[in-house]
């Protein structure tokens, strides 16, 4: 059953804080139960290739072979024919479907078609419901989400959930911006070294920072110094800036 509701700004605020592709990724499955949803995938296709080579990124927890057709969209062709891929490109609208081939707007006819025969197969490995909400930056050709139910559903049925996963994707793609993009060198910081620089970013003394993570002030002076050392700077406003601006904290 698909719940909806303003419950979920945890997720909103840990993907916003992940430090790892890994975690986006685990936030991204909570958010994806916590609302009510069975499985989800994620797809992006970035403009510059990341230092192993690869310019296309993916995620997903499909319990079917459905899995499988992830990896197909790096390939040229799926830009051609693949529907979720139009829909990033051209601008469109989140939208929920069923495996019968409805949609909560029509698109254009051709568009129709190939997103029928897409959704149609979808139903073949398992996947009967779902909404579906494209991406973009500046880093990225296109990108997509889709959260899917197993059970057939109406996707006027689903609609309550659209604001709450749109505003979701574009917070997580965000982090995945973010942290795609950041640089090699970036040094790596403790938990502790980020939660105190966080605090120390939104103006928190070292004392108010003590009270707060209940350690003793010269440890919070301690980690402040550790990071600044890190990466290269002198003081913690540099030290704060200098981490937003690499993708290690977010505010």
């Amino acid at each position: 059953m698909i719940r909806h509701g303003m419950e979920y700004w945890d997720h909103i605020d840990r993907v916003l804080r992940a430090a790892t592709l890994d975690e986006v990724k685990s936030v991204t499955s909570a958010f994806s139960r916590a609302v009510g949803f069975h499985n989800h995938g994620y797809a992006t296709k970035l403009r510059e290739p990341l230092p192993g080579g690869s310019d296309f990124v993916f995620f997903e927890d499909f319990d079917s072979d459905w899995s499988k057709t992830y990896p197909a969209l790096a390939a040229p062709d799926a830009e051609r024919s693949d529907p979720r891929i139009t829909l990033s490109r051209e601008g469109l609208p989140a939208v929920a479907w069923n495996s019968r081939g409805r949609t909560t707007w029509e698109p254009r006819p051709q568009l129709y078609q190939i997103g029928r025969r897409t959704l149609m197969a979808a139903g073949e490995f398992g996947l009967h419901g779902g909404i579906t909400v494209p991406s973009w930056s500046p880093g990225t050709q296109w990108s997509f989400t889709t959260f899917t139910v197993n059970a057939l559903a109406d996707p006027r049925d689903l609609i309550p959930t659209l604001g709450e996963a749109v505003y979701f994707v574009s917070c997580m793609h965000a982090a995945m911006d973010r942290l795609l993009r950041r640089p090699r060198h970036a040094p790596k910081l403790s938990e502790r070294e980020c939660e105190v620089l966080r605090w120390s970013a939104v103006g928190k003394t070292s004392w108010e920072i003590s009270m707060i993570l209940q350690i003793s002030e010269r440890t919070v002076n301690f980690h402040l110094q550790q990071v600044a050392r890190k990466l290269g700077v002198k003081g913690r406003r540099a030290a704060c800036a200098r981490a937003v601006a690499l993708g290690l904290i977010a505010l």
